[in-house]
């Protein structure tokens, strides 16, 4: 979020006041009333929602924290006059401020404390300073009476407090706005464990553990063995879990024995400074041990990821070369053969010298030429499309596909064939290039391979029509049809399907690879004898 934007000026109205006066308000209240219940004095609920506040709402919520100041000292029934009071009931938002100042580079409402280095700089400048600016209000309280044995133990008390509440929550919640400048919860998704149903069963066994640990042992004797409990819990489970357990220790072992008296509480067992030292290690040094290992997966699925990414590379890579030498082997023959073809013809006209004979030769030469033209004219076609970047244009079908058809007249039977356009979506927005390549290359093999019998009524229908998610453009014939075994690799590079075949065996393969560039997808519908109706699939423009 970005506190005091224009945006953010516009959501904050008497609706997030309320929401803000009263969630500061319950948390002074609780504490009150657990003080006035057994007379403790370290469990200070408006510290951390506060920092969280502030860190959610930027500085507006500061007046709030002083007002809420005023009266917390109210309730305690703080001793002085106005002046004190409201000197005293600075501390909440100097506390806040300080926070937001010095930490709130450390928080990304997006992120969370996604590093090591984030999680303890904000601890040190979101929480431990701040708190030690509040030392100086805590030493002219009158129960601590100057005493720097007492302001060390409320140091200590509120990072507790502090780091096992507003941690978790700045870690994993993210308040939103609504249009009436309510204030909602939306919980981040942050993985805890492999599975949900792992996750709860885990937690479970835990909290159920750690209520049976408070009837068993005297908490404020044994703390250690919660610190042990809770850092084996980072070690095994992560950061995201340390940070829960964290809050669980905090509830069952701070605010729970509080209101009903676990094994004998008393209150002066809670004012013991070795043991909140302890605890304030614990929780801290629990979290980062999470970290370290959250630190330790993430690198660890990093490093897998790249090797996935390396291996298929490779796999990728061992495809264009086998793709390579086939391209290579399959040009060179190509090549020269029609080479070899003129060569001899060149050599059997200077033996021939009549004219009829030569015409016969120019002829055949001729024809190998054009073999010769139009396959280097597909290996281009290749290359570019290979390379070629996207840049999409409206395309006006009919006069597109009437272009495509004259440039296919110098095909054989060409004149013969009832060519008819049924057009239900008149343009395309796509490539034009690759779209060309694409459909120049069936139509022009629905031309070469029709029947050649005299009686046979040659026809293409070319069509389009709207699907749900793509364009469809479809090229119909009724020629020879493909038979069963060749279908599934009639698009490889330089297969030939038919016996009949006089191309090189790039046409439906540069075809397939131009639509696949576009995004789009080809597919084939034959039957050998009867025809073959090819179709292609361009996402509509979003």
């Amino acid at each position: 979020m970005n506190p005091g934007g224009k945006e953010d000026a516009l959501k904050w109205t008497w609706l997030t006041c309320v929401q803000v006066t009263v969630v500061l308000s319950a948390g002074s209240v609780i504490s009150v009333l657990l003080r006035d219940f057994n007379n403790a004095l370290l469990l200070y609920l408006p510290a951390a929602i506060g920092i969280i506040l502030v860190h959610w709402l930027g500085p507006k919520v500061l007046p709030f924290t002083f007002l809420n100041g005023i009266l917390t000292l109210l309730l305690w029934n703080a001793p002085g006059g106005w002046a004190r009071i409201l000197l005293l009931a600075t501390h909440e938002p100097v506390v806040a401020y300080l926070s937001w100042l010095l930490g709130r580079k450390s928080v990304d409402p997006t992120q969370g404390f996604h590093t090591t280095t984030v999680f303890a700089k904000f601890i040190l400048f979101g929480i431990a300073i701040p708190e030690l600016a509040n030392c100086a209000y805590t030493y002219q309280y009158t129960f601590v009476g100057g005493d720097p044995y007492k302001v060390l133990l409320l140091w200590l008390s509120d990072f507790v407090t502090i780091f096992s509440i507003a941690v978790p929550v700045l870690h994993f919640i993210q308040p939103r706005f609504s249009t009436r400048g309510w204030v909602s919860l939306h919980l981040m998704q942050r993985e805890l464990f492999v599975s949900g149903k792992e996750k709860i069963k885990t937690l479970a066994f835990l909290s159920v553990l750690f209520i049976g640990l408070n009837f068993i042992i005297d908490f404020y004797s044994y703390w250690f063995v919660y610190g042990i409990c809770s850092a084996m819990v980072g070690l095994r489970r992560g950061f995201n879990t340390s940070l829960i357990i964290n809050l669980i220790l905090f509830t069952l072992c701070y605010l729970i024995p509080m209101v009903i008296l676990f094994n004998h509480f008393k209150p002066s067992e809670s004012q013991n400074l070795s043991v909140h030292l302890g605890m304030t290690a614990m929780f801290f040094v629990s979290a980062l041990i999470g970290l370290v290992v959250s630190d330790f997966w993430a690198k660890e699925h990093e490093l897998t990821f790249q090797q996935r990414r390396l291996e298929s590379a490779n796999d990728q890579l061992n495809k264009i070369n086998n793709e390579l030498d086939r391209f290579v082997y399959s040009v060179s023959h190509d090549i020269s053969a029609p080479l070899k073809s003129i060569k001899g013809l060149v050599t059997l006209s200077r033996m021939d010298e009549t004219p009829a004979s030569r015409n016969m030769y120019l002829d055949k030469i001729e024809t190998s030429v054009f073999k010769l033209e139009n396959f280097i004219s597909e290996v281009l076609d290749h290359s570019r499309t290979v390379r070629k970047e996207i840049q999409r244009e409206r395309i006006h079908l009919e006069s597109f596909f009437t272009e495509i058809a004259d440039n296919l007249q110098y095909l054989e039977n060409f004149n013969e064939i009832n060519l008819s356009f049924d057009f239900q979506v008149p343009e395309i927005h796509t490539d034009k290039f690759l779209f060309k390549v694409a459909v120049s290359n069936l139509l022009s093999n629905s031309v070469k391979y029709q029947k050649q019998h005299n009686d046979h009524q040659r026809e293409i229908k070319v069509s389009s029509l709207a699907g749900e998610q793509a364009i469809q453009i479809c090229i119909a014939d009724n020629g020879e049809g493909i038979a069963d075994e060749y279908k599934d690799r009639i698009f490889d590079m330089f297969y030939r399907g038919t016996s009949n075949s006089s191309g090189s065996g790039l046409g439906l393969y540069i075809a397939r690879e131009a639509v696949e560039k576009l995004e789009g997808s080809i597919s084939v519908q034959t039957k050998y004898g009867e025809g073959s109706a090819f179709t292609v699939s361009i996402p509509h423009l979003t």
